[in-house]
């Protein structure tokens, strides 16, 4: 063997750590400003969350549970929430078969789909007469499946008391029409009926047929879609009232005003609905939301430059090899234009009206605070530092150790290569506008046209 030297080994070696096995999904989220969007979301929509997307998924939720409660003593158990948590998850999956069973499947981008359409789909068949009704609709479904999403905007909305799993008063006629309305009471008793079967602690496989009822009948009446394609006017208007007009936050009502009126005038963008709706066009605003609405607004564009500038550098260490140049990727990625932008966009937070709601998060805030203070007057050099520095104090408060691209002796090395960049997307949040467009959808007050339904919700 012949082995040869290496006069300067630290230049022509280097290795690369994996981003831990168990780490978040921060692939999408290099900087945490996911999380700041997130607290601001829920300073303006405390009631609703990214997750609760779906009017007639609150109803769902609410039937199951008052279901739940009702076969507690059905069959007899233990009145706990446990057995209460385990019941509604048996309803879960019935009712997400009896969709499936409507639809003969589910094919992408149906409005319809649910949460763990992919667990349903694996156990749904279009043959025989019974379905399987014990098996993981979702990995940790008390968490990620309905009654996760949709548990904390029922209690802020006053519909589901704090601390229990009891709908409150307030859901009576929500639970007592979500099959139809009273006055058709004598056909939906079947459908209670057969719910209530497939709650059966005991019960393994799903009959398709419930004396003359079939599933595909109650996944008619059930699935996301009905309260429109069922014209379900009564029960829309019930929802609204609970999610928008009653709510006790007093915001709630009002964004959904804003929203309803910048998508008559087709304005979806969540930056473009900001500005229409600080401007004054889509109708009053009072200073304390409109205080808020700036804020959003400031910190909104400089997430986005944050994010976009965060990419291209690491786009640049990526396709040049992993191990680059310090000053030539502050040259090639901060230029006059970028910097100015960030410059910008950092000074227009740093004097935002609400903008000590930043700095009192829990995380992250007030270090995004301090990164903005320092890049409002920063240079290329400067400002690839600070937000190296930045990233890499990020993911120290994630416990998921160093940054991905380390600064050594004037170079940049990338430590880790599994993150996809995406240099030239567009990352302004949503601030859950989506959210409240697609629930004013559901529940009537937007048209639901061929363009929305090609508009998926998440």
């Amino acid at each position: 063997m012949q082995w040869l030297s290496i006069e300067r080994p630290e230049r022509a070696l280097w290795w690369t750590a994996p981003a831990p096995a168990a780490s978040e999904l921060a692939t999408e989220d290099p900087l945490a400003l996911d999380y700041i969007a997130q607290q601001l979301g829920l300073l303006m929509l405390p009631a609703i969350t990214t997750r609760s997307t779906r009017a007639q998924a609150f109803a769902m939720v609410l039937y199951g549970l008052a279901l739940a409660e009702r076969a507690v003593a059905h069959y007899g158990l233990p009145n706990t929430d446990d057995s209460r948590r385990r019941l509604f998850e048996q309803w879960e999956r019935f009712w997400a078969l009896a969709t499936l069973e409507f639809k003969k499947g589910m094919p992408r981008g149906d409005w319809d789909t649910m949460r763990g359409i992919r667990g349903v789909k694996a156990n749904w068949k279009a043959s025989g007469s019974s379905l399987p009704l014990r098996f993981k609709m979702i990995s940790r479904q008390q968490e990620l499946g309905n009654l996760g999403a949709y548990l904390v905007p029922l209690r802020r909305a006053g519909l589901v008391a704090d601390g229990t799993l009891r709908p409150t008063p307030a859901a009576h006629e929500i639970i007592e029409n979500f099959w139809d309305e009273r006055r058709e009471r004598d056909q939906v008793g079947r459908y209670h009926d057969y719910a209530l079967v497939a709650l059966d602690p005991a019960r393994i496989n799903l009959e398709r047929k419930h004396g003359s009822l079939t599933l595909a009948a109650v996944g008619e009446r059930s699935r996301l879609l009905s309260l429109i394609e069922r014209k379900r006017t009564e029960q829309q208007g019930r929802l609204n009232a609970a999610l928008f007009d009653r709510n006790s936050d007093p915001n709630s009502r009002r964004i959904g005003q804003l929203v309803c009126a910048a998508a008559q005038r087709d304005i979806t963008e969540p930056s473009r609905v900001l500005d229409e709706a600080i401007a004054g066009t889509l109708g009053e605003l009072d200073q304390p939301l409109r205080d808020l609405l700036i804020t959003a607004r400031a910190f909104g564009a400089l997430m986005q430059h944050l994010l976009n500038t965060f990419d291209r550098l690491y786009h640049y260490v990526d396709t040049h090899g992993w191990v680059v140049d310090a000053a030539a990727a502050s040259r090639a990625v901060f230029d006059d234009d970028t910097l100015r932008a960030l410059r910008d966009t950092a000074r227009a937070l740093i004097v935002a009206p609400r903008v000590g709601d930043l700095r009192r998060f829990p995380s992250h805030g007030a270090a995004c605070l301090r990164l903005a203070s320092a890049l409002s007057e920063a240079q290329s050099e400067h400002a690839l530092r600070l937000l190296l520095e930045y990233h890499a104090d990020v993911q120290r408060d994630r416990r998921r150790g160093a940054g991905w691209i380390r600064e050594d002796s004037h170079r940049l090395v990338l430590v880790v290569t599994s993150y996809t960049s995406k240099p030239k997307a567009l990352r302004f949040p949503s601030f859950k506008l989506d959210a409240v467009r697609t629930l004013l959808t559901d529940v009537g007050r937007l048209p639901f046209t061929s363009a929305t339904a090609a508009e998926v919700p998440t």
